[in-house]
């Protein structure tokens, strides 16, 4: 705990701005059904083949979720990209390179579904009554 009057009164040193290296994520569901593990190596690829992403500290891929309507995966990488804005665009680049490499090996992006199970048998009207 730091007193209010401790910012006031003394220096703050900004540690999280004396490297300017920073983490970023990308989150992906695919199909229930979908190879795990070549989802992890086709995850891994797309993070490691970016000119942005660092090699060290290397991407990491977790396997995060069984997820309601898909396998949920995240992709962890690093950068020293300074601004906001282009840390947003190397995701979104990070993420037209995961759809086509996901459409180049039949890998299915996960979209929310439910069953619904209907009964055809005829309600009894007395218990609306």
């Amino acid at each position: 705990v730091v007193p209010n009057s401790s910012f006031l009164e003394q220096n703050v040193l900004n540690w999280t701005l004396s490297d300017d290296v920073v983490r970023s994520s990308v989150v992906v569901g695919v199909a229930y059904g979908s190879p795990t593990r070549k989802v992890q190596e086709l995850l891994l690829k797309v993070a490691s083949d970016h000119p942005d992403v660092l090699s060290h500290p290397q991407p990491v891929v977790l396997f995060n979720d069984f997820g309601d309507s898909a396998l949920v995966f995240e992709v962890l990488f690093w950068s020293h990209l300074s601004t906001y804005l282009a840390l947003r665009k190397l995701g979104s680049e990070l993420r037209f390179q995961i759809d086509d490499i996901f459409r180049e090996h039949q890998i299915t992006i996960a979209f929310p579904q439910m069953d619904v199970h209907l009964y055809p048998t005829k309600p009894k009207l007395d218990s609306y009554l």
